[in-house]
């Protein structure tokens, strides 16, 4: 504690170091985050990045060893790590562990979800190329076969909502909202395997198609939002009845 004018200033907070381990992690990140390492790129073995960067191997191998677990670095059969595709899948991992840990508020997830959802709806109304259209169906024709095989629906529902995601013509919002379905899955897996579930979403689906093919945003938008409305509903429904 010090005093300025009379007035005394409290430092409540110490200053934490980082470990070693920490730094090697670090840098390995912020060389991913400049493209100095790529999706597919090896890492140099241990004793060259330690000598490198002038730490002990077992600091190295420890930074390795949470990258992994953070979805950046993997380990391959036979020697070497290698960044990983940083994909959503890998890089959700920790967060979904965090959710199976947390009680986790559903529905501002599902917000979040439902803004981002009718946003992309709306611009891949309007820049949604006809093979993309013609892709969508072709999932539709396919998913309706599925509405009885709960795990192969999740497929197709993936598929169909990533075509849509990739048709609106923004990488951005690609990415947040292949992230969010990740994240809202951990809590659909239960949910789809009620009865009418399957049904609500494929019908959900079928509009939000016919909204595409029409090239009428305000109406593809409005149909993302009442499908992950239902989707919402029907998984906290399933919550629920677990309580």
């Amino acid at each position: 504690m010090t005093e300025t004018a009379g007035k005394p200033i409290l430092f409540d907070s110490p200053i934490v170091r980082e470990s070693v381990a920490e730094m090697v992690a670090r840098r390995i990140l912020d060389m991913v985050t400049a493209r100095a390492l790529r999706p597919g790129d090896q890492l140099p073995p241990e004793r060259d990045l330690a000598e490198s960067l002038g730490v002990s191997r077992p600091s190295v191998r420890e930074a390795i060893r949470g990258l992994a677990i953070l979805g950046v670095v993997q380990s391959r059969q036979g020697g070497g790590a290698y960044i990983t595709k940083l994909d959503g899948d890998a890089l959700l991992g920790p967060i979904q562990f965090f959710l199976s840990l947390e009680d986790v508020n559903i529905g501002e997830l599902y917000d979040a979800r439902s803004l981002i959802e009718s946003d992309v709806a709306r611009r891949a109304a309007v820049n949604m190329d006809a093979a993309i259209l013609a892709q969508l169906a072709a999932i539709l024709d396919a998913q309706k076969d599925t509405l009885h095989d709960a795990r192969a629906f999740r497929m197709s529902d993936f598929a169909f909502h990533e075509a849509i995601w990739g048709g609106c013509g923004n990488a951005f919002l690609k990415r947040i909202g292949e992230s969010l379905n990740v994240l809202g899955l951990e809590f659909r897996k239960r949910a789809s395997e009620t009865s009418g579930v399957l049904e609500q979403s494929y019908a959900d689906h079928r509009r939000l198609l016919d909204a595409l093919h029409a090239r009428d945003a305000d109406a593809a938008a409005k149909a993302a939002e009442e499908h992950m409305h239902n989707v919402y509903q029907s998984t906290i429904a399933q919550k629920e009845g677990q309580g």
